[in-house]
């Protein structure tokens, strides 16, 4: 207890030297001609007809999202990983069939030549999109056929199309403030790309140059590069599988070689978040994560509104078990539906106001985030980190100045349609169903984080939106049917007993006809079974169909 009460003391010094000193030692090297904010790169990437080809989707593969999505879901209330099966990639494209297979290539980067290096597509959602537009994100790999390649120290490194975002800032924007608050990230830059099939040369546009997140990543970051590394796809933070890491492997995804030992601490790690009582769990936690790490990490997600991350518990974040500590420290990671624009998620009004209290997607998902702020202390170190960064990295007119710097550097360099959406997408005002324009997020997000640290609003939870399951639908459909067809029965019995009281009365045929279905069973069964009694049975029979088809598709749609 001494400890989190001497770390939330601490916590109210403020942020700007400390983050100031860790980037500085992170960016101390020679720097990459790829991972410049001033200079675009030009980068050819040259292939055969034959090995442009190995790039390609299958042509068998079912385009359908919606089915996707509906295995999705079915998965995920099963809990199992974020992936089709073992042998597919994580995540969406995952399950629509899609496996990224590299083609061998030659590549010019800026006057430089290397040969016999390998180029896949990547990505899941952005690829979807890259394939409306015709414009694919793609990951370099030097190594891919011959190990000793790399280009100035770097062997493998990602081409982000930005397709998911018309601003093409959203994701460099954020690294850069992540770097800023001390939490260590990729590097970015810019390049003009181009493929050249047998010689026929194609411009793609302006693509944002990300590092990866490998061995060379943690050398720089952390001076070694021993630790284990993971990439979970889980649709919870570190679910706990039982005791054989064999049963993490698919979850987890390891980037590095592990120890056995290493193996155990993940695996006690994510037992204690999900099996360990509260005092357990309190007393414990700070001897497996890097608080001040976890505290930063979680406070710029929040405040970016970053939903498609670690807030969800599910991807897009790297976790490394540090071999010199022997915790865990959080890496962000595919950054282009921060500043509110998860459109699965919640409204943009909603995802403007999303609580900085409870900055987790739902309940349960990552039991994580929230049994550490139910910790008091934890939690006010968290708020109070909130606030800090709000005056110093996010303070909003440093914000809002780094947006208008880049846009400056990347605008001219883009297509006119492209800097077309641009101007839109970075706007001081308006909003659409994707979410606000970047400044005007800026703006409005600011006060809504001030409004919700001084109470004046409690923010909005957000959850993703309810994806409806096929099979459900069939069933609403299946059993809709069968209630209209027992509507119709009930229309027919209601004629035939009206017409049969009328028969026997004026008033009898009155009655059966105001007050199906009670009268017309009086008639049938008690008054002239003669005249009644057969449309009394249809009636009845009618009747029962109703309401046993009307119970099933009660269920049914409770539990959309």
């Amino acid at each position: 207890m001494s400890f989190r009460f001497l770390f939330f003391w601490a916590c109210l010094i403020p942020l700007a030297g400390s983050a100031t000193s860790r980037v500085s030692a992170q960016l101390i090297e020679e720097p990459n001609p790829l991972f410049r904010s001033d200079h675009a790169s030009e980068i050819t990437l040259r292939f055969t007809e034959e090995e442009w080809s190995k790039l390609q989707p299958s042509k068998d593969i079912d385009w359908d999202v919606g089915r996707a999505f509906g295995e999705v879901i079915s998965d995920a209330s099963q809990g199992k990983e974020f992936r089709a099966g073992k042998e597919s990639r994580p995540g969406l494209g995952g399950y629509l069939g899609l496996n990224h297979q590299y083609g061998r290539a030659d590549v010019e980067i800026d006057r430089e030549q290397i040969a016999n290096i390998g180029v896949r597509y990547k990505g899941n959602g952005s690829f979807l999109v890259g394939r409306e537009f015709g414009k694919y994100s793609f990951k370099i790999d030097f190594n891919e056929y011959q190990d000793d390649l790399s280009f100035h120290g770097v062997t493998k490194v990602n081409l982000q199309n930005c397709a998911t975002d018309p601003s093409m800032l959203r994701e460099a924007i954020s690294y850069q403030l992540f770097r800023e608050v001390g939490v260590s990230c990729p590097l970015t830059g810019w390049a003009s790309v181009a493929t050249e099939i047998d010689g026929s040369l194609e411009q793609r546009g302006l693509y944002l140059v990300v590092e990866q997140v490998d061995e060379r990543f943690l050398e720089r970051s952390f001076g070694e590069s021993h630790g284990l590394l993971v990439k979970p796809s889980a649709f919870t933070a570190f679910p706990y599988l039982g005791d054989s890491w064999d049963a993490y492997e698919s979850f987890y995804n390891p980037k590095t070689k592990s120890s056995p030992a290493q193996q155990r601490r993940i695996i006690e790690f994510a037992k204690l978040v999900h099996k360990s009582n509260r005092e357990e769990f309190n007393s414990q936690i700070e001897e497996y994560l890097d608080l001040d790490n976890f505290l930063s990490f979680l406070a710029v997600n929040a405040i970016l509104s970053n939903l498609d991350s670690f807030l969800g518990g599910s991807q897009n974040y790297y976790a490394y078990l540090s071999p010199e500590t022997n915790k865990i420290l959080f890496i962000p990671w595919d950054l282009d539906h921060s500043f509110g624009a998860l459109e699965i998620i919640g409204t943009p009004e909603s995802r403007l106001q999303h609580s900085i209290n409870q900055p987790q997607i739902g309940a349960g998902k990552n039991r994580l985030i929230e049994r550490m702020l139910e910790i008091p202390e934890i939690r006010q170190a968290y708020l109070t980190r909130v606030e800090q960064l709000l005056d110093t990295v996010f303070e909003q007119q440093k914000w809002l100045d780094q947006v208008d710097e880049m846009a400056a550097f990347v605008g001219p360099k883009l297509a006119e349609g492209e800097r077309v959406r641009m101007d839109a997408a970075i706007a001081d005002g308006g909003f659409d169903e994707r979410g606000y324009p970047l400044k005007a997020f800026v703006r409005k997000r600011h006060e809504s984080i001030r409004d919700q640290l001084s109470g004046k609003s409690k923010g909005e939870t957000n959850d993703f939106k309810e994806l409806l399951d096929p099979k459900l639908i069939f069933r609403l459909i299946g059993w809709g049917l069968a209630i209209a067809v027992a509507g119709f029965f009930n229309f027919i019995a209601w004629i035939w007993a009206s017409i049969a009281g009328f028969r026997f009365g004026t008033k009898w045929g009155l009655l059966n006809l105001l007050l199906y279905p009670l009268m017309p069973l009086a008639f049938g069964f008690l008054v002239s079974r003669k005249l009644g009694w057969r449309s009394a049975v249809m009636t009845l029979i009618s009747v029962c169909l109703v309401i046993g088809f009307s119970i099933p598709f009660i269920l049914t749609i409770r539990s959309f």
